[in-house]
């Protein structure tokens, strides 16, 4: 039984006979009829009463159509979704990332899909380190990653997103005596905080930052309370300048000597990817080729 028999089916029921389902059905009658014919044969049961002029439905006949009916609307609205979601009308995209790398570059890619495409979900997942980003890509939990690292391994598809300098954020009187740029050597001696998983991550940039953390007072889980500590002039902090710039535009930035830069890419699995994800990676290419690998 498939859902073309029972098209058919509900379509004898609603005509009351096989020459005007047939017609409407732009099928031929003997094509029709054996249709009848073998769904009544696969389900051992007699489905119409052909005695009189009219196909009339047996008893039979009628609950299966109540089944019937039910089994195409779901069908349809089944068929409708996939269509709106192949459309980009709907849909849901997951991403796994660090705070930071949300703010940028992730939050201007995100303002661009959904003005593009106002239906889609999209849900970011922190994933703390670009280990844990990779692990939730590769688990399915999330198609796409922002990362500071390239894939540890074959099978995957990326893009550049380019580079962010890592800068010294202070609160102004912290930052008062403080040279512009802070030599690196000089970092080592000053109060810092932390987000521990951010020493964490197996990019250079973590890498050079744990380098630098000498003096770490304060190590917080919560970034947003780091930050709360940095504006209350307690320690400094790393930050990304283009994320500082967007949501702490209180704080004293200083660069570094010799300057530090932080490397983002959006990773992924090779295989197919949802149209909301392929519409993702599609903006992080500027729209000038098709979503796959680089």
């Amino acid at each position: 039984m498939d859902l073309r028999t029972l098209r058919y089916f509900v379509a004898v029921v609603d005509e009351g006979g096989m020459t005007r389902a047939a017609r409407a059905l732009f099928v031929s009658q003997p094509s029709l009829s054996l249709a009848m014919r073998g769904l009544e044969g696969e389900l051992g049961v007699r489905l119409f009463d052909r005695s009189g002029r009219r196909a009339v439905p047996t008893p039979d006949g009628a609950r299966l159509a109540a089944l019937a009916r039910q089994v195409i609307a779901e069908a349809d609205a089944a068929g409708e979704r996939v269509r709106q979601v192949a459309g980009l009308e709907v849909g849901r995209l997951v991403v796994a990332t660090s705070t930071t790398l949300a703010v940028h570059p992730l939050t201007p890619l995100v303002a661009a899909l959904r003005g593009r495409h106002p239906g889609l979900e999209v849900h970011i997942r922190d994933a703390s380190t670009a280990v844990g980003a990779f692990g939730l890509v590769r688990s399915g939990e999330a198609e796409l990653g922002v990362v500071d690292a390239m894939p540890p391994d074959a099978g995957w598809g990326s893009r550049d997103l380019g580079a962010e300098e890592i800068v010294l954020m202070a609160s102004p009187e912290f930052a008062a005596g403080l040279a512009e740029p802070v030599a690196r050597a000089r970092v080592a001696g000053l109060d810092l905080g932390v987000v521990p998983s951010d020493l964490d991550s197996a990019s250079a940039a973590a890498t050079a930052v744990a380098s630098m953390a000498g003096r770490v007072r304060a190590q917080c889980a919560h970034r947003a309370m780091l930050w709360e500590l940095v504006r209350g002039g307690t320690v400094a902090a790393f930050v990304g300048r283009d994320t500082a710039r967007a949501v702490l535009p209180w704080a004293s930035l200083r660069s570094l000597d010799p300057p530090l830069w932080r490397d983002a890419h959006l990773v992924w699995r090779e295989q197919a990817l949802s149209p909301a994800g392929a519409a993702l990676v599609e903006l992080a290419r500027g729209g000038d080729e098709p979503p796959g690998d680089r």
